[in-house]
């Protein structure tokens, strides 16, 4: 994901009457939402589950990606204390929100007017970037187009949830375990 791609959607938005900024949109009038408090909490496969080991500012070079009780989080560090841009897309089969994470002027991050596509650009100097978010009722969700300083982000950079597994490919695709029944 480019540059460009976060700001034709940022375009969009404000072509809608949308808020631009970095906080969830509000669903439409009439509309219902999903009870975060039934969907969100249900556990989603193993290899996100947990917040990383050892996981802190200037941790290895990457994307940290894990789920817990609170949902999904989504962060960014490295090493060294210079400029790098962290860019990528998640996609959810339903409707997510989300909360900013320690972000600075320069960070960028969209949820798109259906609110199942968040696009983020963090510009990280080894502290830590990132965001929250919250799935509701999705049983899939898709990270793609991962990039570091313009440069595809190779999976041995991407980090799941305890055990800092790594995913086959990029794009993945990792699935909420379906609740038991009785």
């Amino acid at each position: 994901m480019t540059a460009r791609r976060i700001a034709l959607l940022a375009a969009a938005a404000t072509t809608a009457g949308l808020a631009t900024g970095l906080t969830a949109l509000a669903a439409p009038a009439g509309a219902s939402t999903p009870s975060p408090s039934v969907c969100d909490k249900a556990p989603w496969e193993a290899a996100v589950q947990g917040r990383p080991a050892g996981f802190g500012a200037g941790s290895l070079t990457g994307d940290y990606l894990w789920h817990d009780k609170t949902g999904f989080h989504l962060r960014v560090t490295h090493v060294k204390h210079d400029k790098r841009a962290y860019s990528g897309e998640v996609h959810a089969s339903a409707p997510m929100r989300m909360e900013r994470v320690r972000l600075e002027k320069g960070d960028r991050v969209f949820l798109s007017h259906n609110r199942r596509t968040i696009l983020f650009r963090f510009v990280n100097h080894g502290a830590i970037d990132g965001i929250n978010f919250h799935t509701d009722c999705a049983t899939k969700l898709t990270v793609s187009h991962l990039r570091v300083a313009g440069h595809r982000l190779a999976t041995d950079h991407v980090y799941l949830g305890a055990t800092k597994a790594h995913p086959a490919a990029i794009p993945f695709t990792v699935h909420r375990m379906p609740t038991p029944t009785t």
